[in-house]
């Protein structure tokens, strides 16, 4: 039997997500969005062969009384995330969430004990956790064959106007810290090892931040649009971070640094001393690999009824840390 998925937020990632779990088998069957021209098109467009066009609700909580759903991936804009993650498993549906699961340590802790205590699944679209380069890493760090011992991170790129992944206006503005700063401080925290930490019996949740700052709120969005934190996890390790949504130039890469080995992880690359290690071509083309990895997984999950790769528990610690640099003064 196919899983059934509603998806709420039908904008350009929504797309991904559809196309993604089409290839894992499961069957769209509802679209919920405000904009109904826009929430038809894209149920039209994603329509399941031989299913019929999903149906399209006006709000996410006509989406989650659709019957017959299984799960639901919430796509909408972040402020809306956390409460419509709460209210999906509430309605007893698997949940996968977008970046981020919240803008709060409270809010995500919340929903953990909800997803706990419904017996739902609650992952998360930490993407970066099921690209080839990170996944990579990670396992050398898992192997015990790489003992990171600080992570340099650098998310810079332009986003002084707010387009979508399609170039369209969005009415609502992005957020460098909980965007991708979530994206950066969780893939550091990762390759540093914090789980790891956690399936010992230590303290996962223990990362710290040394030394941090936003800069002042822009007048284009309100909000700060840079970030520095100096980060400090369970182990001991150090993770610089550099956040930017002014720089015309853009950067997204990290050196991992152990005593004896560093790696660099650049758009689809990973490279030591020696030479490239993986290449899964530019960042786009490994993000949407990714992107079809975690959301097979998400499925699998629910058919075999075990944990997926990435709940909203393993992103805890990150969420500590970007709650407390958005606590502190500009």
């Amino acid at each position: 039997m196919s899983v059934r998925v509603g998806i709420v937020g039908p904008g350009g990632i929504a797309g991904r997500h559809a196309d993604a779990l089409a290839e894992a088998g499961t069957v769209l069957a509802a679209v919920a969005g405000p904009d109904r021209e826009q929430a038809t098109a894209f149920a039209e467009a994603h329509a399941t062969p031989g299913h019929g066009p999903p149906a399209v609700h006006a709000t996410a909580g006509d989406l989650f009384a659709h019957p017959g759903l299984d799960a639901v991936v919430i796509a909408s804009p972040h402020a809306h995330h956390a409460a419509q993650a709460e209210a999906a498993l509430r309605a007893g549906l698997h949940t996968l969430c977008e970046i981020p699961v919240a803008l709060s340590l409270g809010e995500a802790e919340s929903l953990a004990r909800t997803a706990a205590r419904t017996g739902r699944r609650l992952a998360v679209a930490h993407t970066l956790r099921h690209c080839a380069p990170y996944l990579a890493v990670r396992e050398l760090v898992e192997a015990g064959e790489l003992r990171v011992t600080h992570v340099v991170a650098r998310t810079l790129m332009l986003r002084q106007r707010d387009l979508g992944m399609e170039g369209r206006p969005r009415d609502w503005t992005d957020d460098v810290l909980w965007h991708h700063g979530a994206h950066t401080v969780d893939a550091a925290l990762w390759f540093l090892g914090a789980e790891s930490a956690r399936e010992r019996g230590g303290d996962a949740s223990g990362a710290v931040v040394v030394r941090g700052a936003r800069g002042e709120p822009w007048q284009g969005s309100g909000k700060p649009m840079d970030v520095a934190a100096v980060l400090r996890a369970p182990g001991g390790g150090l993770a610089t971070i550099a956040l930017s949504y002014h720089s015309r130039l853009a950067v997204h890469d990290l050196t991992i640094i152990a005593e004896d080995r560093t790696l660099h992880l650049s758009g689809g690359a990973l490279r030591d001393h020696d030479g490239v290690l993986v290449d899964r071509g530019d960042g786009d083309r490994m993000e949407r690999e990714g992107l079809a990895r975690q959301d097979r997984d998400f499925v699998t999950a629910i058919t075999r009824g075990r944990r997926p790769a990435c709940t909203v528990d393993d992103v805890l610690p990150a969420m500590r840390v970007l709650d407390g640099l958005a606590r502190s003064a500009p």
